[in-house]
């Protein structure tokens, strides 16, 4: 099917849809596919598979920044980050799918490339990266291939060769080991998963459940289908006067947050593509139940005391300051408290969170003694609440 659909030709396609794939014109589309459907695959998580699902319909907005919908899925070896991924990802049509379980930090620079296929592009596509190492995370092809697709010079027998890669897809990546610098977290939404016991003993009934019945979980077929119908748009946000003061801008950060708030607005429209209005420019409109989706995402991906994405590890450092009340501490009052973390670790993610303005650091001198210490400190951010309807 064709990505560009002329306005004289719009109302006929909403009747062939409406007629082969009425589930299209559902005005709960977004939670029948990541509430019920997804259900039968994945016990529980349903705000992880909300945020994987709308950053991969994200692909489908042609004016958004090109790295809103980039999302890291990081959390413990054993999590079940790359099932629920893979999973979530079943009802992406596959012919905008790409999934990997290996790759070089360089292959970006020669992968479909515009010589070898002229015809080839990577917009309107999703790539999903299986346990990528922070070799291929912090590697600078990469990094430009996140931020702005890819345009290299290589040398080839002594000679200067362009290679360039049209169209940049949303990235999906998983990690048990993410150390993201802040440089890629700005160009990558984290999302972390429940770990829980609540969460493991769930996935234990379920299996045993279906083992006791003999039957496999199986998705509807009708979902891949209907969402190929689904086309590259650009959208318009009539409201977005109301957006502009709720968000903070105390933090150089939330310049990305409000890009990826307003794209996750758009990409919820894309998908809701046949049931909005469209303007005299092409433009699809965003409705409030957009907003209403993006504002589930960005909550899940992000404190909603700190607004800004944060890996499992650094989540655990600040749960543990929270704990430990309002003072300075060492790394060496700190480290107890944190099982299976290094100290090397411990001292880099530290830092990290200092960077991001969440902890603030200095030199105290040690009880006893004229030498000095590093030490910590919490620092008190304000709430932020995003409302639930405009």
């Amino acid at each position: 099917m064709t990505d560009i659909i002329k306005e004289e030709e719009r109302e006929k396609f909403r009747e062939k849809i409406t007629n082969e794939h009425p589930c299209l014109m559902c005005k709960d589309l977004f939670e029948m596919i990541t509430e019920r459907e997804l259900d039968k695959l994945i016990v529980g998580e349903i705000e992880a598979r909300k945020v994987i699902f709308l950053c991969s319909v994200g692909m489908l907005v042609k004016n958004a920044a090109i790295s809103s919908y980039n999302l890291l899925v990081n959390d413990v070896a054993g999590a079940g980050k790359d099932f629920i991924t893979s999973n979530t990802l079943k009802v992406i049509p596959k012919f905008r799918y790409l999934r990997r379980t290996r790759i070089s930090p360089t292959v970006f620079t020669y992968w479909h490339n515009a010589k070898a296929e002229p015809n080839w592009s990577w917009e309107g596509k999703t790539l999903y990266l299986e346990d990528v190492s922070n070799a291929v995370l912090n590697s600078e092809v990469f990094k430009v291939m996140c931020s702005s697709g890819s345009h290299a010079t290589i040398v080839k027998d002594q000679r200067a060769v362009d290679i360039k890669i049209n169209g940049k897809p949303v990235i999906i990546v998983t990690s048990a080991t993410a150390n993201p610098n802040p440089e890629l977290v700005r160009r990558f939404t984290i999302l972390n998963l429940d770990s829980g016991i609540n969460q493991t003993e769930e996935i234990m009934d379920r299996h045993c459940d279906y083992a006791g019945s003999g039957e496999s979980p199986k998705l509807l077929l009708d979902f891949e289908n209907a969402l190929g119908m689904l086309t590259l748009v650009k959208v318009r946000i009539p409201f977005s006067d109301k957006l502009k003061k709720m968000l903070p801008s105390h933090s150089v950060i939330m310049r990305t947050h409000i890009l990826r708030f307003l794209d996750y607005i758009k990409a919820s429209a894309a998908l809701y593509q046949w049931q909005r209005k469209v303007d005299k420019n092409g433009f699809i409109l965003a409705e409030e139940q957009d907003y209403r989706v993006a504002r589930g995402a960005l909550l899940e991906t992000t404190s909603n005391k700190y607004m800004i994405p944060l890996t499992k590890d650094q989540r655990k450092i600040l749960d543990v300051f929270e704990k430990l009340g309002d003072y300075w501490f060492t790394v060496s009052d700190i480290e107890p408290k944190i099982k299976g973390m290094s100290d090397k670790w411990l001292r880099l993610q530290l830092d990290k969170l200092v960077s991001y303005e969440l902890l603030e650091k200095d030199n105290h001198e040690e009880a006893g003694s004229s030498r000095k210490c590093m030490v910590y400190h919490k620092v008190d951010v304000v709430d932020i609440v995003l409302p639930e309807s405009l």
